[in-house]
């Protein structure tokens, strides 16, 4: 007795410290645009919030809950990263105690192991976007899923519903991939089990009717998105994921005793959301990047968990040393990344020779990280869209009225820059400019020229 009690403890702190690992990247000001977009959203009010929204590609539950939350803990930008890290962890720690449950606790460490232990979970873990918070829901949906088909109690499809409407809340492939889990669920009580339809039916009323809400605006995001949505072919790294994702699926699959219907289900899952999104790419509209497969790593982890715990000894001996190794690249990678120091020092240099008379310009969105650093300057931007009504410190200027809208100014102009972007042919020819800084932030880097002669 007193040996289970003493294993029991140390799996549960093993958990718990997996659970808190990325508190130790938050001690940072390394923020890029979509995360500067967030800051400055959750500053509106509640309305306000809403309206922007509706105009963006967005479901309101992240950003609600963020407002509602720096509310009690202030507006910082650790606040805001600690909400993240609360996905993450109630993603690690409600995951383990529910597969502990439906399962067994050896499945659940080994869950608690693999999600950090997946590339970029620790990236998506403090960013102050959904993403952390979709891991969560959409695997606890998955979960509840497959507990509902093994267990068949109505509480369980009950909770998947629950869960699936939290996700579908927070962002537009999490409200995918969790329409993939429940219709598969669907389909297999259809075929196998339908005895259980009464309660697929009641699962299913509650997601229409709590998603009957957004059914408005999210039509009318669907439009928007479809003529003005960024992306303009397929992006490479999706499809390295969506390929690294099959290798993976396949190698575990091989091994006949994996063929369970946990792991089949979350192979569908895994696989489904990527190929719904790269063949909508392809075939309709670029909408799909590989950032969006986010939302299903934690049903990864499931998939993985599932098929490492029917190994024997020394193979569950090795799949845990190289959950470790990786878990541990992981989070030296991230802390390198978050603490990278280029930006810190661009802004150190760069603020001895700034002024608040200073002007920035902007033909791309370099905007937002700059308005974000330097809130006490004016910032013009040459193109605008409905939702950068959230940018507060930002105003529009059209293209045509640049010359006249510097010629009033009294400060230094400095144009910002991201290194991919390319300079507008009109300014190469009646501007003279001088890149004076660079600097690295997130995935970008930045040249920041000095327009002179005006």
């Amino acid at each position: 007795m007193q040996k289970t009690m003493n294993k029991t403890a140390v799996q549960t702190a093993f958990v718990v410290v997996l659970a808190l690992l990325p508190l130790g990247l938050i001690f940072n000001d390394n923020v890029w645009f979509d995360e500067a977009y967030t800051l400055a959203l959750i500053r509106h009010d509640y309305g306000e919030l809403l309206d922007i929204l509706k105009t963006d590609m967005h479901p309101p539950l992240y950003f609600l809950s963020l407002k509602a939350f720096s509310g009690l803990f202030g507006y910082s930008l650790i606040a805001t990263k600690i909400f993240s890290v609360l996905g993450y962890s109630a993603a690690v720690l409600g995951g383990s105690l529910m597969i502990k449950k439906h399962f067994n606790a050896q499945t659940a460490v080994f869950y608690a192991a693999a999600v950090p232990a997946i590339p970029m979970m620790f990236y998506f873990s403090n960013q102050q976007r959904s993403y952390s918070w979709c891991v969560c829901f959409v695997t606890l949906c998955f979960i509840q899923a497959v507990a509902a088909l093994r267990e068949e109690k109505a509480r369980n499809f009950i909770l998947m519903a629950v869960f699936g409407l939290l996700a579908a809340y927070n962002h537009f492939f999490a409200l995918l991939a969790v329409f993939i889990v429940i219709g598969c669920v669907n389909l297999f009580v259809i075929i196998k089990r339908r005895g259980l339809f009464k309660w697929v039916l009641i699962s299913d009323l509650i997601c229409v009717v709590g998603y009957s809400v957004w059914t408005v605006p999210l039509m009318t995001q669907a439009g928007k998105a479809a003529n003005n949505f960024w992306l303009k072919g397929v992006e490479w790294i999706s499809v390295v994921v969506f390929a690294c994702s099959v290798l993976i699926i396949a190698a575990c699959l091989a091994v006949r005793a994996n063929r369970r219907l946990e792991t089949v289900f979350a192979a569908v899952c895994v696989l489904g959301l990527q190929a719904v999104g790269l063949l909508g790419t392809v075939f309709v509209r670029p909408l799909y990047i590989g950032r969006y497969s986010v939302v299903i790593l934690g049903i990864g982890a499931c998939f993985l968990a599932f098929s490492f715990s029917g190994l024997r000894r020394r193979g569950e001996t090795v799949a845990s040393i190289l959950l470790c190794v990786f878990c541990v690249l992981n989070l030296a990678f991230s802390a390198a990344f978050e603490y990278n120091p280029s930006i810190d020092n661009f802004r150190r240099s760069f603020g001895e020779e700034l002024s608040e008379k200073d002007t920035f310009l902007y033909f791309d969105s370099s905007f937002g990280v700059m308005s974000y650093y330097f809130p006490d300057n004016e910032h013009l931007c040459t193109y605008r869209e409905e939702w950068f009504s959230a940018f507060d410190k930002v105003e529009y200027v059209e293209p045509d009225k640049l010359d006249e809208a510097l010629a009033e100014k009294q400060g230094k102009i400095w144009m910002p820059i991201t290194s991919t972007a390319k300079i507008p042919d009109d300014v190469r020819r009646e501007f003279n400019y001088e890149k004076k800084y660079s600097f690295v932030c997130d995935f970008n880097v930045y040249d920041v020229y000095l327009i002179e002669g005006i």
